[in-house]
Order: C-alpha cells, then sequence, then structure tokens
C-alpha cells in the first residue's frame, strides 16, 4: 500500500519540488496551496507520468479557520496521511526579527 503526504505551498518552488520527489518515489498526494489552476497543472502532470493520485486543496492557510478546514476534507475524503511537508508560509521580518504583518496586526 502507497504511502501518502499531505505538502502544503505545493504550487512552486520547494513544495512544487518535493511533490515530484515523493510522486516518483510512488507516494500518493495532498496538495494545498492558494493557486487552483497550478494545482490543477501539477496534479495532471504526476498522475500521467508517476502514477499517483494527487488530491488538491485551494487553500489560503494565512487564515485562521483554513488548517481545520484541511483537516476536516482529508478526514471527510479518508485519506490517512503519513507524511506532512509544511511548507506553506512567507518570511517578512523586520531588523528586530518580528514579523512585519503579525506585528501589524496586534499593535
Amino acid at each position: 500500500m502507497s504511502k501518502t503526504a499531505l505538502i502544503t505551498g505545493a504550487s512552486k518552488g520547494i513544495g512544487k519540488e518535493l511533490a515530484f520527489l515523493l510522486a516518483e518515489k510512488g507516494h500518493d498526494l495532498v496538495l494545498v496551496a492558494r493557486s487552483a489552476e497550478a494545482l490543477k497543472k501539477i496534479k495532471i502532470e504526476l498522475e500521467e507520468t508517476c502514477s499517483v493520485s494527487v488530491h488538491t486543496l485551494v487553500v489560503d492557510l494565512c487564515d485562521a479557520v483554513s488548517a481545520q478546514a484541511v483537516f476536516d476534507e482529508v478526514k471527510k475524503e479518508g485519506i490517512d496521511i503519513d507524511y506532512l511537508v509544511n511548507n506553506a508560509g512567507f518570511g517578512d521580518y523586520n531588523d528586530e526579527g518580528k514579523n512585519h504583518r503579525h506585528s501589524r496586526r496586534h499593535e
């Protein structure tokens, strides 16, 4: 039985590359990102070239309820996750090491 990896930030960069690496090793995938179009292209390519199952979720993980929405969808679909690649996010820090977005929100 194949293992399944859930990858956040899977539409580009490191997340996308890890999706391809894991698919090449035969792992099924749950890909999470904000870009529906990018996820669709990746899903088609991986399913055709690697013969794996790819489930996509278009979610902005900056939203407070989004992690729960991902969990609920995976549970509803009956998907067991073996690996988590928590790659979503961005860095925007000032000289004191504080996240600008977070700092502004709570000042």
